[in-house]
């Protein structure tokens, strides 16, 4: 064989490799994983949720992207997944609203006391220009991208162990549980309790033990994590109507394409409408099945609760855009 002959060969052979490592169509692609954690019991609604979530990116994605959900705190607590968001280590977060105010204090202000009318006020706002300016202030400032903030996570509600409560004066000299983000800590501070917080893992035992008096949460929590068993009231204050926000490390979002990022937009609204109608629905259920194992169901003074903390906001609302909270309450 001739010079000019092996380099024949040699250009074939080229050409045949080159075909091989030529990429197949999308569908043989290697699929994209995304981990999303959260601190909610495996048995909360919000994880069915988070399930649908995953099955409709799965679907309009024909595979490619695949949402893995760590529900129960398996990746770390809200403040280490918002913190793992941020740096990227983890790829989405969905948890309170609150929660997140810790990387945007402006973001209390959906927490704030009394502050919904109702669904329909909170899910106009969060899901309008107010709402989606400040999810763009926290891109900007801490590189998290906020897919949806309209999901219902439920009415909170006062528990205590040893007394009833039907006014704040009631309360005096309680702890009771919350999450360490300051409205939080000021809403239950201006119903006359001392407020402790606390790990959510670590809530029950706290219950049980009586380092702490009570705590609030929504009926289905309460249930799922058996806080019926150290807890005997249940006060329908309703002080906080709370949503959650659905979160996503902007460097990885912005690196997905056009349309694979619209398919995850859509799919966090579209689950989110899901699980806000079975909160809804659950609430009564809820209420019922814990008078079932034992709790006795309060209707306190929630006029006395609203004005006991009808100006917590203030305490809070100078590290927050001008006039947002008036803004909120503008929203019809």
């Amino acid at each position: 064989m001739n010079r000019w002959s092996r380099l024949g060969v040699l250009g074939i052979c080229l050409m045949l490799l080159a075909g091989l490592a030529t990429p197949g169509p999308a569908g043989a692609q290697q699929p994209i994983v995304i981990k999303l954690g959260n601190v909610q019991a495996t048995a909360d609604i919000v994880q069915t949720g988070l399930k649908k979530f995953a099955d409709l990116v799965g679907e309009r994605t024909k595979g490619q992207i695949q949402v893995q959900i760590f529900p129960a705190s398996q990746l770390g607590t809200e403040q280490e997944l918002l913190e793992g968001v941020q740096l990227g280590t983890v790829h989405m977060f969905e948890g309170s609203t609150g929660s997140v105010g810790r990387f945007l204090p402006d973001l209390e202000a959906f927490a704030a006391p009394y502050v919904w009318r109702d669904v329909d006020h909170m899910l106009k706002t969060v899901r309008g220009p107010v709402g989606q300016g400040l999810a763009e202030r926290l891109v900007k400032a801490k590189g998290m991208r906020v897919l949806d903030f309209g999901w219902l996570f439920g009415n909170r509600y006062l528990t205590t162990k040893a007394k009833a409560i039907y006014k704040p004066e009631d309360l005096k000299g309680m702890k009771i549980r919350v999450q360490p983000t300051a409205i939080y800590l000021e809403t239950i501070k201006a119903m006359g309790a001392n407020p402790t917080t606390m790990d959510f893992k670590e809530v029950y035992l706290g219950l049980q033990s009586g380092v702490i008096d009570g705590q609030e949460n929504p009926p289905f929590v309460i249930y799922n994590n058996k806080f019926f068993e150290v807890q005997k009231y249940l006060m329908l204050t309703a002080h906080i109507t709370q949503n959650q926000a659905v979160v996503i490390n902007e460097k990885f979002y912005q690196g997905l394409s056009p349309e694979s990022r619209k398919i995850l937009t859509e799919a966090a609204i579209e689950a989110g409408n899901f699980q806000n109608d079975l909160v809804l629905k659950s609430e009564k259920a809820d209420l019922d099945r814990l008078k079932e194992k034992g709790m006795t169901i309060v209707q306190p003074d929630v006029k006395a609760f609203r004005e006991a903390t009808k100006d917590v906001y203030k305490k809070v609302a100078d590290k927050w855009e001008p006039r947002l909270y008036e803004r909120i309450q503008e929203v019809k």
